[in-house]
């Protein structure tokens, strides 16, 4: 999440490299992105740190720019409309919205478990600009939403449905100006159950990797479509996948009192079992270059990347 850091050679900075990345990223004790285990979350019962309900303000319809910034698809809120505010939760005072942006595979994982994507909604807070943002802890909020992979279906319409359309027009990182329009509904592109999340303190996910987001992983992920994601997928970001490893979870996870792990029920844990499912057969046909890559990811694996696509 942020912006891409471009050494000397012009070349970004993937995961295969992020030992070379600086500053905060290596030097940092609260980095980004995390596993979280849910056993080990803190339900804020009593509001000490989530106090009520986040709240959303013009959400609805949002004019955007979409560009290729050569690490990943971003989309930025055109300047001359107003911009969505979030506030409430663990968040003190307003934080305006700036721009979305994907991942994948998924930068936090539940329980050990990766999802084949990630959309980051980042947020500065009301009345600072960027960089202001970033000299202060609590400067910027980030909405982190997983993505699972479900077979297409006709007869529904995916959260990624209207980005889709733009991805042929993106495709290419070499190309100079490629911004495109639309006017979104992100409230598509957010869980129906935006009370349910898990909050935490930490980083950018490059660099500089400064220490001012508070995180918000919505808790359910949304559905997108096995064909959406391999368009997504071979969008020209550099390299395959456009993540950061998981950095220590060395620090208090709170989950909401929204949470359906709070009270788990027959459906709850249906639901985590076809996510579980989904991600296989979103991966099925990389076979063993999926057990590598995973052994790459959790456990840092020096090996060159399996490419079995």
């Amino acid at each position: 999440m942020g912006r891409p850091y471009c050494p000397q050679n012009g070349r970004l900075m993937g995961p295969q490299n992020e030992t070379q990345w600086p500053n905060q990223c290596r030097s940092g004790g609260q980095q980004s992105p995390i596993n979280i285990m849910t056993r080990n979350t803190v339900v804020d019962t009593y509001g000490a740190h989530i106090r009520g309900p986040l709240v959303f303000r013009g959400f609805g319809n949002v004019n955007l720019r979409a560009t290729n910034t050569g690490r990943t698809l971003k989309w930025m809120v055109e300047e001359d409309g107003p911009a969505p505010v979030l506030s409430g939760g663990p968040l003190r005072g307003n934080y305006t919205f700036v721009q979305f942006h994907l991942h994948w595979f998924s930068e936090h994982a539940i329980d050990g478990m990766k999802y084949p994507m990630e959309i980051h909604l980042l947020h500065v807070k009301t009345g600072l600009t960027v960089a202001e943002a970033l000299k202060r802890p609590d400067g910027l909020a980030v909405i982190a939403v997983l993505c699972r992979v479900f077979a297409d279906d006709e007869d529904n319409d995916y959260s990624l449905h209207e980005l889709a359309d733009m991805v042929p027009s993106l495709q290419n990182r070499t190309t100079a100006g490629s911004e495109l329009p639309i006017t979104l509904d992100l409230y598509r592109l957010m869980s129906a159950q935006r009370q349910a999340y898990f909050t935490y303190h930490g980083s950018l996910t490059t660099p500089d990797c400064q220490e001012v987001v508070t995180w918000i992983v919505q808790e359910q992920p949304i559905i997108i479509s096995d064909s959406q994601y391999k368009l997504f997928r071979q969008v020209d970001v550099g390299g395959v996948d456009n993540y950061r490893s998981l950095q220590p979870t060395n620090r208090i996870v709170y989950r909401s009192a929204g949470s359906s792990l709070y009270n788990p029920s027959p459906i709850g844990m249906l639901g985590a079992l076809l996510s579980i499912t989904s991600l296989l057969k979103s991966t099925v046909g990389s076979g063993i270059c999926f057990i590598t890559n995973l052994k790459r990811k959790f456990f840092t694996d020096s090996s060159n990347t399996c490419k079995g696509e």
